[in-house]
């Protein structure tokens, strides 16, 4: 199924994605990384996947854009390493299991 939700997006400069699932352990031990998306240049085809070919964050210098789902458990807060992008309404697909009786 197809969910509206506001996806939080910060930005960042990081060699590796490994990297930045580092930094964001260190800001949020209690992340759930599930719900996060880290997506390294060039990333629009992926971007369009949440906000469609014309939504979403704008253009912007750095080589890595997190995208932090509903129930990340990661705060939408500038960092050493991150900077604060913004909130936009996208679009998430999940499956829904039926519970076992």
């Amino acid at each position: 199924m197809k969910f509206r939700v506001s996806i939080g997006v910060l930005a960042g400069d990081f060699a590796t994605q490994q990297l930045a699932f580092a930094h964001l352990l260190d800001i949020a031990p209690q992340a759930d990384f599930d719900q996060v998306e880290v997506l390294a240049r060039p990333c629009e085809r992926r971007l369009a996947h949440f906000f469609g070919p014309d939504g979403g964050p704008p253009d912007m210098p750095e080589d890595t854009l997190i995208l932090l789902m509903p129930g990340s458990g990661v705060p939408l807060v500038r960092t050493d390493h991150l900077r604060v992008v913004g909130r936009f309404t996208g679009t998430i697909t999940r499956a829904l299991i039926p519970e076992e009786e």
